[in-house]
């Protein structure tokens, strides 16, 4: 196995663990979370964020929790991806290291949402598999674009 290989395998299996370990918050550990993110955000980008009354603060806050606690589940299933997609980089066709590479991301979308059914307030639901799986998607596209890019620079130079 090349070092590369290993390289990639260790860190998908440490972003896995961070997955795990991301699915093991209870609920009001994972709101608390998500808000600290939420806040974050907020004063970030909304310039008078502070100087707002609490209630409409709050209201701000609750409008973007669905957004930012999805855009979470899409980002780390891309970074879960990209990082299985390099560990498959023995697998040749591209076509079966893109299948390998979703399909991690999808088997290992699915295991996350069941042991959240067993974690305190949490749920299983397969909208969170299927936006878990579309993060993995997109990653591994990005990934063979840029793997067609490089070639046809290739055939390009070598014309």
């Amino acid at each position: 196995m090349k070092l590369q290989t290993t390289i990639f395998a260790i860190l998908t299996v440490i972003w896995c663990g961070v997955i795990f370990s991301l699915s093991c918050e209870n609920a009001d550990d994972s709101t608390q979370t998500s808000g600290r993110v939420i806040k974050f955000l907020c004063n970030t980008f909304i310039s008078d964020f502070e100087d707002k009354p609490e209630e409409e603060r709050q209201e701000i806050m609750d409008s973007m929790s669905f957004v930012v606690r999805k855009c979470a589940h899409f980002s780390a299933y891309a970074i879960l991806g990209g990082l299985a997609f390099m560990t498959y980089c023995f697998i040749r066709r591209r076509r079966i290291r893109a299948l390998c590479s979703v399909g991690t991301g999808f088997l290992y979308a699915c295991s996350d949402e069941l042991h959240q059914y067993f974690v305190p307030g949490r749920s299983c639901e397969f909208r969170d598999i299927l936006i878990d799986t579309s993060g993995a998607l997109l990653s591994t596209l990005i990934l063979l674009l840029i793997m067609h890019i490089a070639d046809k620079r290739k055939r390009q130079k070598g014309s």
